[in-house]
């Protein structure tokens, strides 16, 4: 794991990759001091103050450690508790464990999953069909779990980033 600063250039750009593929609003909170930290090949984390957006490959995604207020700009499903603790080991998450659809989202689009009972963010996925679609359907696997509560971006996060 390598960690350095990010210059303003290059946030900027990695900023307006963000809106581009997310469609949510992100502002740079501060022009010094963004970090990115080097995971692995291909796996960056860049940390903009409150704001934790994660790399891997071509996949943007924000870290479960963003505001609250930053995270509700994306689609998200609510999963009933059986659901959670699947999810929470990385599992896919599957149409039974989905118990509501909040905003339109389409097929490869970052959305976040959230606990029916707490209302807390436990993981971000890929969706891997539309909303009407997913609403249909019966069985089967919604979105691949790209990001959630415990795993290696969370662990790190810890280390880089207080909670």
């Amino acid at each position: 794991m390598r960690e350095s600063y990010i210059s303003k250039k290059d946030a900027k750009r990695l900023i307006e990759e963000v809106k581009e593929q997310l469609k949510i609003q992100i502002d740079v909170l501060k022009e010094k001091g963004n970090k990115v930290v080097e995971l692995e090949k291909n796996v960056q984390i860049f940390v903009f103050d409150r704001i934790v957006i994660i790399k891997n490959g071509d996949i943007l995604f924000p870290a479960l450690t963003c505001e609250e207020d930053f995270l509700a700009q994306l689609p998200y499903v609510k999963v009933d508790k059986e659901a959670i603790p699947h999810i929470c080991k990385g599992a896919k998450v599957m149409r039974p464990g989905i118990v509501y659809f909040g905003k339109e989202f389409e097929k490869d689009d970052v959305v976040c999953i959230k606990d029916v009972d707490h209302n807390k963010f436990i993981a971000v996925g890929k969706a891997l069909m539309r909303k009407t679609d997913a609403e249909n359907s019966v069985k089967g696997v919604i979105f691949n779990n790209l990001h959630y509560v415990g795993d290696k971006y969370w662990e790190t996060l810890k280390a880089i980033k207080p909670q």
